[in-house]
């Protein structure tokens, strides 16, 4: 059975060599056929004649209509290439924007950053940075009436915070060509709530030891108040009520 396959095998590579063969001769045979009649009629059309002088000139005329045929082709494949990957750009940012949009506006996320905007104080410059985290971090792990057995609902918003900056940041670090009309959107909730997220992260990164804690989001954090600042946008106070 399997000497059988194997003559089969042969058979085939042997088939398709010699149509390849023939294809290949075909049109070659037909390449020079067109290139004669070409030139025949590029021959009488200049001295009247079939003038085999006239042959490099014809040549020369050939290739030269086939290299800007060539270039020709390929600036146009080349514009069509970055239209589509224009395309496929925009199309990611918006997906992006889709899928940040609805984090930061899920009924959990706002209500964790009120949280933090009604609980916790902007650092003062010169604040000891120790009293102001013992301070930020008591208001944060107190527990009220009833919570025993759960985590404290200051603990709970700022680590939903926390992961939804980071995600944030991770995307618009490696995947996201952020616009002005999009920091113009996302800074103004980002910015207010890492003025207060800011120095805490950065202490319990001291405190752990652990220079990855919260990267990503110190970085769209960062990112988002530089911003405002660069435009001259006064800091947006929190006021309890408003939507």
């Amino acid at each position: 059975m399997k000497h059988h396959r194997s003559r089969n095998n042969n058979r085939n590579i042997i088939r398709q060599f010699v149509i390849f063969t023939l294809t290949t001769l075909l049109v070659g045979l037909a390449g020079y056929a067109i290139i004669m009649w070409l030139f025949r009629a590029f021959s009488f059309g200049v001295s009247g004649a079939e003038d085999w002088t006239l042959l490099d000139g014809f040549v020369s005329a050939i290739s030269l209509a086939i290299l800007l045929g060539g270039l020709t082709y390929t600036i146009v494949d080349r514009i069509r290439a970055e239209v589509v990957e224009a395309r496929e750009r925009a199309k990611l940012s918006y997906d992006i924007y889709q899928a940040i949009f609805e984090k930061l506006t899920d009924p959990e996320q706002e209500a964790a950053r009120r949280w933090i905007l009604s609980n916790i104080a902007v650092r003062k410059d010169g604040e000891d940075i120790a009293a102001w985290y013992q301070q930020t971090h008591a208001k944060i792990m107190a527990r009220g009436d009833g919570t025993e057995d759960s985590l404290p609902e200051g603990q709970r918003a700022v680590k939903s915070t926390l992961n939804c900056f980071d995600y944030i940041g991770f995307v618009a670090n490696n995947y996201w060509e952020i616009e002005e009309d999009s920091l113009d959107w996302i800074s103004p909730p980002i910015a207010k709530v890492w003025k207060r997220l800011g120095p805490y992260v950065t202490h319990v990164r001291t405190l752990r030891g652990a220079k990855d804690y919260y990267v990503s989001a110190e970085y769209i954090g960062n990112l988002c108040i530089k911003w405002r600042q660069d435009k001259g946008l006064p800091d947006e106070e929190y006021v309890e009520n408003t939507p």
